[in-house]
């Protein structure tokens, strides 16, 4: 069987979309919502939805019971990222797939929580997550009303009880002017929300962002889907010519930057994720234009990279306070990225 992972295959658009992921949320009838269970209700719906979806192939991971590599696994798979992590774990559990591609979260803010996630730019990953909540429903009583929707523990979560998540390198635009701001304003515009992947005091720390659906109430899947197909079709296109405009531009500077931020990283035994994450946009800036006879990089070791480093951090900074990363430790997993190990 394969180990390989679902962020280490190459995507559409990947240059650009780093990963697209769908969350569907639901509840079952019969229960409080998890903040208000006992232990005894959180066992009998991590045993029936375990149950429901046992012709599925998932490993079970009871989050009270998880060693640390198999934490730091899921970490490096994105499965969760939340500061969940870091609290009570009692009775709250995990259903997982072999590459980690799709996961069922239960007992967090809501009973059942599926996540589906693919490199680059994909819908499929709402069919994905469609299949396993329509199998759900069909074998269990979910919370639904006529009137709202599905329910869920809050507004967001109630209707549709559904998101589409996408994560975007956009060094271009970041770099042109009054680029983000224009960005920022046509997301809205849509009804989307775009966010920086890392913020410290109201500071992004790299030019990674995520874009996020925000409708939930009076709203369909088949809308929610096309205006995302549109704007991130807009923001390939956009990034695009921002990155083009500042080769001509800017050429001697993005191609040392380039050479020498390659260099940092291949040789480098201690590394700083964000200093790190700064080189890689240099790298995404000038990659495809480079002396292939000098340096040998494609898109799969860039975007593993970051996504690497970006994991790395996060559940850091979701606990708060200062983030604390082994920057040997990355130096290291760079390393062996660059060289193919």
């Amino acid at each position: 069987m394969s180990n390989a992972k679902w962020y280490e295959s190459d995507g559409k658009n990947h240059e650009i979309v780093l990963s697209s992921k769908a969350v569907i949320t639901r509840n079952l009838k019969g229960y409080k919502f998890p903040s208000k269970m006992d232990l005894t209700d959180k066992d009998e719906v991590i045993s029936k939805v375990s149950e429901a979806l046992s012709d599925r192939n998932l490993k079970l991971y009871a989050l009270d019971g998880m060693s640390d590599s198999e934490r730091d696994d899921l970490i490096d798979s994105q499965v969760y990222s939340d500061s969940g992590l870091f609290e009570d774990f009692e009775g709250k559990a995990l259903l997982v797939n072999e590459d980690k591609s799709l996961s069922v979260l239960l007992n967090d803010k809501d009973h059942i929580k599926i996540k589906a996630q693919a490199s680059g730019y994909t819908n499929s990953v709402y069919k994905m997550c469609e299949d396993f909540a329509c199998d759900i429903e069909k074998k269990m009583d979910v919370a639904f009303s006529s009137k709202y929707g599905y329910l869920g523990s809050s507004v967001q979560n109630t209707g549709l009880g559904f998101r589409l998540l996408y994560t975007i390198a956009i060094p271009g635009i970041v770099r042109t002017g009054d680029g983000l701001e224009i960005l920022a304003e046509k997301v809205k515009s849509l009804d989307w929300h775009l966010y920086p992947f890392i913020q410290q005091d109201r500071q992004m720390k790299c030019d990674v962002f995520i874009i996020s659906s925000t409708t939930a109430l009076g709203a369909d899947e088949a809308t929610v889907l096309m205006s995302g197909d549109r704007l991130i079709k807009e923001i390939i296109k956009i990034e695009n010519i921002c990155r083009d405009n500042l080769r001509k531009s800017r050429n001697d500077l993005i191609e040392n930057n380039f050479y020498r931020s390659y260099g940092i990283l291949y040789y480098s035994k201690l590394v700083d994720p964000f200093e790190a994450l700064d080189l890689l946009s240099w790298i995404r800036l000038y990659h495809g234009f480079e002396n292939r006879n000098e340096v040998s990089i494609d898109w799969r070791q860039i975007n593993t990279m970051t996504s690497q480093l970006l994991w790395s951090v996060l559940p850091q900074r979701s606990k708060g306070g200062n983030y604390t990363v082994d920057g040997k430790y990355l130096a290291a997993r760079i390393a062996r990225i660059l060289r193919n190990q």
